[in-house]
């Protein structure tokens, strides 16, 4: 009998660690603070910061799949850090996956990947405009302003509904105005003179006035092939008004005029899964993020570097490399995230010789050479 019993014990136990409990969605689940391990997190101001102290960055975490704790984190000029800024504000979450977010006009467009929407926010006040439900199947990943009232908005599903959106808030309308059935996954997209760059499978490129399924073209590599694009990369503008993308063991130059691959330039260590690039704010330098290291690629000598700038090494090697993007003053910031946790990301930032720029307190008043920013960290939005 005891034996019987055991066995159904284990049983129950196996059963309920398997059962994932979703949770209501008529209610606000707590701050993320009162969900992780508190280990060495910021200190949480209650509102907005102070009138003296402008915006700097906006940091979008995804958050812990399933569970719609997506968050916005803010960075203040004076190095102030407000958490979940969007739940505080409107009094409900953000939603499940955020994945970036874009400026257009006085509003934030942010694309919620797992919860098809694109929540549209005030970007003075943070308060919720308009929430965007697409009712179709897609993962809404990255958005563009195409100009007047249409923004497209990339798909990283598998049904690769690409899609054009009107943004005529307060006005009864369709929100998708058309789906394309590009035949690949879109992700991060850059308008530059006159047309439409698609990162995803392939890179793609269209005329902002002909946006159809029979008007792409496909960028080609050296090699006459398409070739993909890293999902977590921005697509980049030098000085010269050429394109540079990751593209696997490699970065890539496009000329825009001709659509041609013109350089490639092979970096140690780059994938396809969480490397990233970005331009310095005067388009001469492309910094490549590859694992630990941060390379610099000079945009009129685009040779192979032969060593990183410098190699993050923080004592974190649990932690991984998921994000880097350069800030308007030239500074790098790199995003570090622990796998199969749900504690905050860390977000370091440095200057291009590899010096930590800010260092912030945490909960027990210890000096971090980096700040705490929401579950999965993924995207950098910087105020100009």
């Amino acid at each position: 009998m005891l034996k019987k019993i055991l066995i159904l014990f284990i049983c129950t136990i196996n059963a309920l660690s398997c059962t994932k409990i979703e949770p209501k969605k008529d209610t606000i689940p707590p701050f993320i603070t009162d969900t992780i391990p508190v280990d060495d997190t910021d200190t949480i101001p209650d509102v907005l910061p102070p009138t003296a102290e402008r915006t700097r960055a906006i940091v979008v975490g995804e958050g812990q799949f399933g569970y719609g704790t997506g968050s916005l984190t803010s960075l203040s000029n004076l190095g102030s850090v407000t958490q979940d800024i969007f739940r505080r504000i409107n009094n409900r979450p953000l939603g499940d996956v955020p994945q970036s977010l874009v400026k257009i006009g006085n509003y934030y467009y942010i694309p919620v990947n797992n919860s098809k929407k694109v929540e549209v926010v005030d970007s003075k006040t943070f308060k919720s405009i308009e929430t965007m439900v697409i009712d179709e199947d897609v993962i809404p990943m990255y958005a563009v302003h195409l100009g007047g009232d249409s923004i497209a908005v990339s798909d990283q599903s598998i049904r690769n509904k690409f899609m054009i959106m009107d943004i005529n808030h307060g006005k009864e309308r369709k929100m998708v105005r058309r789906y394309l059935d590009l035949g690949i996954q879109t992700y991060q997209m850059k308008v530059i003179g006159g047309k439409l760059f698609v990162g995803g499978t392939s890179l793609s490129v269209f005329d902002i006035g002909n946006i159809t399924v029979a008007s792409r073209r496909t960028v080609l590599n050296s090699n006459n092939k398409p070739f993909q694009t890293c999902d977590f990369s921005k697509i980049t503008i030098d000085k010269n008004g050429n394109l540079w993308v990751v593209t696997g063991s490699n970065i890539s130059c496009i000329d825009v005029k001709t659509e041609k691959v013109i350089k490639e330039v092979y970096i140690p260590g780059i994938n396809l899964r969480v490397s990233s690039i970005d331009m310095c704010p005067k388009g001469e330098t492309v910094y490549v993020c590859a694992r630990t290291k941060i390379y610099a690629v000079q945009v009129d000598n685009p040779i192979p570097p032969k060593e990183p700038i410098f190699n993050h090494d923080n004592n974190d090697a649990d932690w991984t490399s998921y994000h880097m993007s350069v800030s308007n003053e030239n500074t790098i910031f790199l995003i570090r995230v622990l796998y199969g946790s749900i504690t905050r990301g860390r977000v370091f930032e440095y200057n291009t010789d590899g010096e930590i720029v800010n260092y912030y307190n945490d909960s027990s008043d210890r000096k971090q050479p980096y700040f705490r920013a929401g579950i999965f960290p993924h995207f950098i939005y910087y105020i100009k």
